[in-house]
């Protein structure tokens, strides 16, 4: 099953569903697909919904108790690149840097160039960027 990342012919070897992207395997290494970027940052911001929802004490451990309890003062915190005013605001940063939760190897966002019928069957749909794991 071949696909073109960023003009790099590729082979997937393993397609993981992971309940918000497909993860593929490849030789060169891990990708998050979506069909867009769009797509990709309402993925991320539905994974943290999710852990505030069924697993708080998580959320907590990695957000942290000091920014928490700077985003109820209304002061700018938060993990990740920028700093914000609430937890509101930080859920809806996903929507414009969805890299920072796909692409933990490089933080970047990579064009699908091509992708092979069989592989776009598999997904059951085309996507047109992806984010690399490891």
């Amino acid at each position: 099953m071949k696909i073109v990342i960023d003009k790099q012919g590729l082979t997937a070897k393993d397609i993981s569903e992971m309940g918000y992207l497909p993860l593929i395997t490849t030789e060169d290494g891990e990708y998050y697909l979506a069909q867009s970027s769009k797509q990709a940052g309402e993925a991320a911001r539905q994974y943290w919904q999710d852990m505030i929802k069924f697993n708080k004490k998580e959320f907590v451990a990695i957000i942290g108790q000091e920014t928490l309890v700077s985003w109820a003062l209304g002061e700018f915190a938060g993990p990740g690149t920028e700093q914000v005013q609430s937890l509101e605001e930080w859920l809806n940063l996903w929507l414009r840097v969805p890299a920072e939760q796909w692409a933990t190897y490089d933080n970047a966002e990579r064009n699908v160039d091509y992708i092979s019928p069989t592989l776009q069957k598999k997904l059951g749909f085309t996507p047109k960027v992806a984010y690399r794991a490891n």
